[in-house]
């Protein structure tokens, strides 16, 4: 394991971190087994924005004992709603949100605490205007928060909360497929569904100029999404002619400017393994000049079950519907999806379209058509 001073903070965390995507699903068994095999490899960087209840509780079983050897970069700006993660600006749910994992998570500071998903000018205004913000500097200057950050998919948004001079840390989504297939990111909010990715790629400026600048500031960048729910390593799914191997996917992230780790969410130990392959990797497995010249334009984007889309008003599971819809869609209606499914308490069909979720979604998704498309796969 290498280890990256981050920005401007006195951090030095693993190349590679600990992603929580997945844990809602992972046993406390398998979790502990997890922990055990990044840990003895040298992975200390752990991002928790998880808002269950009982997921958390599992975490702080897992980290019990070893707490002082993780960095942990919480979240602030999430909550529970009828059941459900929700993002708030809201000062009053986050204070309960930051007490209620101060106790799960058996901890009494956060590493990094980061203002949660701030993907619209309207969002960081309304952080500043409720006091959030202000109440995060407080907590910095007891010592609560070691260090501050946020998190976002949208360059112009990051740009100016890393101009503010406030924040030491920066979670940004990065991937050849943000990067390099969109250079219009704003076109990616808005085509629709059906689109095919576009054929030429070149870089995003403003994610460029977002990088340059953090570069200077001395803001660190933890990196999100490096392989885009999967996409980029699943030949049926990217948008290369050929799929990315985990370990390009990390170097690809590493080579950014001003990046310090880059978190996986892991679904199983076997991939934390996969993913410590790329300090056993020559320059030629690394190499992956060659994937991104093939862009294919015949792939469309999809949803990367990030559930930034919650809460729904019908308590629908909305990335994990979409994600056994996507599922039926490469493999058929076989036995074992239709099982899962109607393993959901709530199923697609609960889908009142009010369109919140869509509003909600920072990567355009049609998720009112996807759950259309749920229910005539799963129940007609």
């Amino acid at each position: 394991m290498k280890y990256r001073k981050l920005g401007k903070t006195d951090l030095h965390v693993s190349e590679i971190g600990f992603g929580c995507t997945y844990f809602p699903d992972i046993t406390e068994d398998e979790l502990i087994k997890m922990l055990d095999t990044g840990m003895a490899a040298g992975m200390n960087v752990l991002d928790v924005c998880i808002a269950e209840p009982d997921v958390r509780d599992k975490i702080g079983k897992v980290i019990s004992g070893r707490r002082e050897k993780l960095i942990i970069q919480g979240h602030v700006g999430i909550t529970m709603e009828d059941g459900q993660y929700a993002r708030t600006q809201d000062l009053e749910k986050s204070k309960q949100h930051l007490a209620d994992f101060y106790t799960r998570l058996k901890t009494d500071y956060i590493d990094i605490a980061m203002l949660h998903c701030i993907d619209q000018m309207e969002e960081y205004e309304a952080a500043k205007n409720n006091g959030l913000i202000d109440y995060m500097l407080e907590q910095k200057k007891t010592g609560k928060f070691k260090f501050l950050g946020f998190s976002s998919h949208e360059p112009d948004v990051a740009t100016t909360m890393v101009k503010s001079g406030v924040f030491d840390v920066a979670m940004f989504s990065i991937s050849p497929l943000f990067d390099l297939v969109f250079n219009d990111m704003d076109k990616f909010f808005t085509m629709p569904n059906d689109e095919a990715y576009p054929k030429n790629i070149n870089i995003d400026k403003r994610r460029a100029s977002f990088y340059a600048l953090c570069e200077e500031k001395g803001t660190g960048i933890t990196v999100m999404k490096a392989l885009a729910a999967g996409s980029l390593v699943d030949p049926n799914d990217t948008p290369f002619g050929k799929a990315m191997t985990v370990p390009q996917c990390i170097h690809y992230a590493l080579n950014r400017p001003a990046v310090g780790s880059v978190f996986i969410g892991f679904k199983e130990t076997a991939q934390i393994e996969s993913a410590l392959r790329y300090y056993n990797s020559n320059d030629k497995d690394l190499d992956y000049s060659q994937v991104l010249g093939t862009v294919t334009g015949n792939k469309i984007k999809k949803c990367l079950y990030c559930n930034h889309c919650l809460p729904c008003t019908s308590r629908i599971s909305i990335g994990a519907v979409t994600k056994l819809l996507d599922s039926g869609i490469r493999h058929g209606k076989t036995s074992a999806i239709l099982d899962e499914y109607k393993k959901l308490p709530v199923k697609a069909s609960a889908c009142t379209e009010c369109g919140l979720c869509v509003k909600r979604c920072p990567f355009g998704i049609n998720v009112v058509e996807n759950m259309k498309k749920a229910r005539e796969m799963f129940e007609t």
